[in-house]
């Protein structure tokens, strides 16, 4: 069956297996597209590729690699469990985002890909993946439009589907989307006092759609205004630092005491670099858990993450490892079936109760493709650095 072996290196944050056997051949039986998964494609051999997406420049990205390490720290632990198939691991770096996604569909041995980090940023490969029904699971893409419909983006979740009624969908995460992000942050609204609250949003589909969530997860509680003028909380739906920088340092000098709120997207360096020092009350959102709120594995996914990389990993990272660990168990329990991208599909879209490093309890994945899992971590603004300080599970 050959032999693998991982070889990577955080300078440049390369997977690559070096594999020894033949080739793979790709069989397609297309019985129909009218429904969904009337088409079954599946691998020959005994050799599977998983490929693992990492955005241009994510090295220099402590969060990012975090999750990318994550996810290599995952298959080393469970590449021996998988016995019908020899699995590979490879990650893959392009300029363009969507080229990660051609590269994996190219590879005619590839059975799932681990997907975008950034929120938002699936919208760029899901239908590539989804064209010849391989599984994408994204680690860390909470957009709500990739997966739910709704009304601020038109046709979604369809229109990022290149082959829904052949295939069906074909993109799944293990992060909570943005419905149930903006649940959270009303929740912490509530909790800090906040009873009037201005929203805005930077115009992309990721930012237009968690601003509508917030507004609709406001009422009736909070009070949505129509301007920052007596608001005594500002919710940026940004989908960059760039954008929201200048919303919280504009309501910040109108009103130092107004508390600022942002989506995971914000949970980036360069937004505290582009602060004022007026621009005090930050509070950004992200999923995740506090080292408090893991349970006996997740703790020790924490402790050999630290042990493996010098450092503890940042609370998203926990979503990249739960990512691959999931696939892997969707394969061995597969067993000869796990060739079938139908068929990985289909498990993986019906896992259910699964035990993980995520938290105390367990989840499930429902027919959209996301996870009965809640739970976020907010950081605020403490010595010019975005520092974590409560666990949340918004409630409904």
């Amino acid at each position: 069956m050959g032999s693998s072996v991982l070889v990577w290196s955080r300078e440049r944050f390369r997977a690559r297996v070096v594999t020894a056997g033949a080739g793979v051949v790709l069989a397609a039986t297309i019985a129909g597209c009218a429904a969904a998964s009337s088409a079954s494609v599946t691998v020959s051999g005994k050799s599977l590729v998983i490929y693992a997406s990492a955005p241009a420049g994510a090295a220099s990205d402590p969060t990012l690699q975090d999750v990318l390490d994550a996810e290599s720290l995952a298959f080393q632990q469970k590449q021996g469990e998988v016995t019908a198939y020899h699995v590979a691991f490879h990650t893959i770096e392009s300029a363009k985002l969507s080229n990660n996604a051609r590269t994996a569909i190219e590879d005619k041995s590839t059975i799932a890909y681990l997907g975008e980090i950034q929120p938002g940023a699936s919208a760029d490969s899901l239908g590539i993946t989804n064209a010849l029904d391989v599984l994408q699971v994204s680690p860390t893409d909470t957009a709500l439009e990739l997966t739910v419909s709704t009304s601020a983006i038109s046709n979604t979740p369809g229109r990022y589907y290149e082959s829904l009624s052949t295939y069906g969908r074909t993109f799944a995460r293990v992060v909570p989307n943005t419905e149930l992000e903006a649940k959270a942050q009303v929740q912490e609204m509530q909790s800090l006092g906040v009873s009037k609250l201005y929203v805005t949003d930077d115009g992309s589909p990721y930012g237009t759609s968690i601003a509508l969530a917030v507004r609709n997860a406001a009422a009736p509680a909070i009070t949505v205004v129509s301007s920052e003028s007596g608001a005594d909380a500002v919710f940026d739906g940004a989908s960059s630092a760039s954008a929201a920088i200048r919303t919280f340092n504009t309501a910040a000098q109108s009103d130092p005491a107004v508390k600022l709120f942002g989506p995971s997207a914000l949970d980036d360096g360069t937004l505290v670099a582009g602060l004022a020092p007026s621009t005090r009350n930050v509070y950004i959102s992200t999923p995740g858990f506090l080292p408090a709120d893991l349970g006996t594995t997740g703790r020790t996914f924490v402790s050999n993450f630290t042990a493996m990389y010098g450092h503890a990993p940042a609370p998203e990272a926990i979503f990249g490892y739960e990512a691959l660990a999931a696939v892997m168990d969707v394969l061995r329990e597969a067993g000869t079936g796990a060739g079938n991208r139908a068929t990985v599909v289909r498990d993986f879209f019906g896992i259910r109760d699964r035990s993980s490093v995520l938290g105390t309890g367990t989840y499930s994945i429902n027919a959209n493709g996301d996870t009965s899992l809640a739970a976020f971590v907010f950081s605020r603004l403490r010595g010019g650095k975005l520092v974590p300080f409560k666990f949340v599970q918004p409630q409904g």
